[in-house]
């Protein structure tokens, strides 16, 4: 039984360019409401099943969230074309099989590297991919890497192409340099908007048109698709000049200690912080995992923490434990892991890595976005006469946070809030560090050891107890 569609009523207007192209490089950049990732999908299944040994690639940057955006909108995109009944959308692995053939559309995500470079059909030939939110790729070299997995002859008639959705953001981007700034004859440019959606209705317009007037900066990104920051920037007095600073030596009597945005699948951040005479607070340290890095357990971040907890001691001329006072984790840490048999927290597993003396970090969202905004705030600097400065300073080697810490946009429903995004991990781990400043601290515990030497240290220290214990004896 055939069912008769038109394409046109399906799919709508402002992308038939788009729709019919066939360059290496297909760049859809719009702004929201725009129907790009609907259009993509539409585009998918109605392709895989016209070109019978095609098979199609969908990427985002973490592949846990395939499941409820792009698996969501293939599975919308067979329902719209009538065509549900021949595919077969499964969550385990998670693929989209053509029954009729045994096509297929596969998921996967740039923080599992190895999957994603080594990938075969069994049916036909690998032709497309689609890289769904493609801003969230950092790194060119990422996506030259999945460029180059889409190789080998294709039957005449079939292409090779790689097909980039996305909502612009701030215009340093790769994309905007690689694609918009720069002509390049393999790829085709497109920016949509919310003007080509004939399905709006008045209302949806209406919100967004209304930016217009209320917050021209963001109808740029969000209505016109134009790359900038969508949205009030969180930090505007966030300034490299005035925040960041060399790394030196942190002298040996000022307090120090550590806070950390808990993560396994997703990033962790840990901190280190010291704070001077003065009462100016210095983030010195930064020990992060992204998306695209491997996994690191509990167990072993702590232990590289604990490696990294050190200063050299003029005295000993050698690398001694530094005196934290406190360790600041997330709340989620003191609850029981959701993989322990055991009923193990995460501390629990920190503190097998050697990292001990845990505290529950203030997680309050308006008092971490204003306990930001107290540090960051530019003052007359009296030391140098002419500049500024702040109440708090990052060490160059804290790259991470010093790239997003400016991205932090402010929450639309609450702009006393962050907004909750992907790069978010950064800013809250060092902001619970920034709000401990003010925290009672008890007197900095020992010093501790990283597991192996502590034993070592344990074993000598029972020596020589044991060798006491014999003169003891004989003297008497």
């Amino acid at each position: 039984m055939q069912t008769e569609i038109n394409l046109p009523d399906i799919v709508g207007s402002g992308y038939g360019s788009f729709w019919r192209d066939k360059h290496r490089y297909r760049v859809l950049k719009g702004g929201r409401a725009s129907k790009k990732s609907r259009t993509a999908g539409l585009w998918y299944i109605y392709n895989v099943m016209k070109y019978p040994l095609a098979n199609a690639l969908v990427v985002r940057n973490t592949f846990n969230t395939h499941k409820d955006s792009t698996f969501a909108v293939l599975k919308w995109a067979a329902e719209r074309l009538k065509v549900h009944h021949l595919w077969q959308f499964k969550e385990s692995p998670l693929e989209a099989v053509y029954k009729p053939t045994g096509q297929k559309i596969l998921f996967r995500g740039f923080d599992d590297p190895l999957k994603l470079t080594s990938i075969t059909v069994s049916v036909g030939f690998l032709c497309w991919v689609w890289l769904e939110e493609a801003y969230e790729i950092e790194d060119e070299e990422e996506f030259r890497t999945l460029d180059e997995s889409i190789r080998g002859d294709v039957p005449e008639g079939y292409w090779k192409q790689l097909t980039l959705t996305y909502n612009p953001w701030v215009d340093t981007h790769w994309t905007k340099i690689r694609f918009f700034d720069n002509t390049d004859p393999e790829a085709f440019t497109l920016t949509t908007t919310y003007k080509c959606n004939e399905w709006l209705d008045d209302a949806d317009r209406k919100l967004i048109e209304d930016l217009k007037v209320n917050n021209p900066d963001r109808y740029k990104v969000v209505g016109l698709g134009e790359y900038g920051v969508p949205g009030g920037v969180a930090f505007e007095e966030f300034s490299k000049d005035i925040h960041v600073c060399r790394p030196f030596a942190i002298p040996a009597h000022w307090r120090r200690w550590r806070s950390c945005d808990n993560g396994y699948t997703d990033p962790f951040a840990w901190y280190w912080f010291a704070v001077d005479e003065q009462g100016t607070v210095f983030i010195y340290r930064e020990y992060t995992r992204e998306y695209k890095d491997d996994k690191i357990t509990y167990s072993e971040q702590a232990k590289k923490v604990v490696e990294l907890s050190t200063y050299f001691d003029p005295d000993t001329e050698q690398q001694e434990p530094e005196p934290i006072g406190v360790t600041i984790v997330g709340h989620d840490a003191f609850n029981s892991h959701p993989l322990s048999e055991s009923g193990k927290t995460i501390i629990d597993f920190y503190a097998e890595g050697g990292v001990t003396g845990c505290r529950r970090a203030v997680t309050d969202r308006k008092l971490r976005k204003a306990t930001w905004h107290e540090y960051l705030k530019p003052f007359d600097d009296a030391l140098n006469p002419g500049k500024q400065t702040a109440k708090v300073k990052i060490f160059s080697n804290c790259k991470k946070l010093i790239e997003t810490l400016p991205q932090q946009l402010e929450d639309e429903r609450n702009p006393e809030k962050v907004a909750e995004t992907n790069y978010d991990h950064w800013y809250d781990g060092a902001g619970y560090g920034i709000i401990a400043h003010h925290m009672k601290q008890s007197k900095p515990p020992k010093p501790q050891l990283p597991p192996e030497q502590q034993k070592l240290k344990d074993h000598i220290e029972s020596l020589d107890k044991s060798k006491k214990r014999k003169v003891r004896r004989y003297a008497v």
